[in-house]
């Protein structure tokens, strides 16, 4: 297998486990948020939506999609 093959699979994999892990992240995330709205505590939904937005915009996708594809 020339380098570069073994190169551009080793960064995609890397990358699809990066995405693993922030996905993970995100839902840890939003489930604390959701506890903390039922305990009636201070929630940052607008900080989460720019946050949402910012990494729809990093993934070239909607807002509403969480998951990371490569």
């Amino acid at each position: 297998m020339p380098l570069w093959v073994a190169v551009t699979v080793n960064n995609a994999k890397l990358i699809m486990d990066l995405c693993a892990i922030i996905d993970q992240q995100n839902v840890i995330i939003q489930a604390q948020a959701m506890e903390l709205a039922q305990h009636d505590a201070l929630t940052r939904a607008e900080e989460i939506a720019t946050l949402r937005h910012k990494y729809a915009e990093a993934i070239d996708g909607p807002a509403e999609n969480w998951r990371c594809e490569v």
